[in-house]
């Protein structure tokens, strides 16, 4: 179980999609808040995986691979 999302991570979420309207009043509704955090998690995934690759391919440059 991942820990609960702040609403600074909601609302990072939120502007990065792009979603018009408050923010405050629309959050309130579970639907809405169900996929806002649902993108946000998606968004953290992709970002911690283009990190992970992004270093592998520097080790692997520098021919350190863990055996």
């Amino acid at each position: 179980m991942r820990a609960p999302l702040t609403d600074v991570d909601l609302r990072a979420a939120w502007h990065r999609l792009r979603m018009v309207g408050d923010f405050d009043t629309s959050i309130r509704h579970r639907a809405v808040r169900l996929v806002v955090e649902s993108a946000a998690r998606a968004m953290q995934d992709r970002e911690q995986a283009r990190l992970r690759r992004a270093s592998d391919v520097k080790r692997r440059a520098a021919n350190d691979v863990d055996e």
